[in-house]
């Protein structure tokens, strides 16, 4: 696949400013993503699928302060296992207690303070699965 790279927003301190993601695959098996911005160093990580290579990415840049303005960033998104082996996890599913909604773009621009941690947004994916389960979706 082709490399793919957008201009997207990055957010610290209440200072927003432009950085640019891009995201390949290596055509075997794994998916690379890569964080520039004049304000920190490129970040890039190397996973089986492109939302968790973003989710890699964040995870070095969040303890920086640092939040990503991508669909893939916000609590209320995750990937399904179908979408991570098929599409290779550019898509996920925006996730409600009722079950999953719209698939969406895992790399669309959003306003980097709509977003999440990593870890915040493990930890509600999690509580919206164990309410989906709790009304009988799976």
């Amino acid at each position: 696949m082709d490399k793919q790279a957008q201009v997207v927003q990055v957010c610290r301190d209440g200072v927003t400013c432009d950085a640019v993601v891009s995201y390949w695959f290596d055509g075997r098996a794994f998916w690379t993503v890569r964080l520039e911005s004049a304000e920190f160093e490129a970040v890039e990580a190397t996973e089986n699928d492109a939302f968790e290579a973003l989710c890699s990415v964040r995870a070095v840049l969040e303890p920086l302060g640092w939040r990503v303005g991508v669909t893939g960033a916000r609590a209320d998104v995750w990937p399904s296992g179908m979408a991570r082996d098929q599409g290779g996890g550019r898509r996920v599913y925006l996730l409600t207690e009722a079950g999953p909604q719209d698939l969406l773009d895992t790399f669309e621009p959003v306003d980097p303070s709509t977003v999440a941690t990593v870890e915040q947004q493990r930890a509600e994916t999690e509580r919206l699965f164990d309410a989906m389960r709790g009304q009988g979706q799976h």
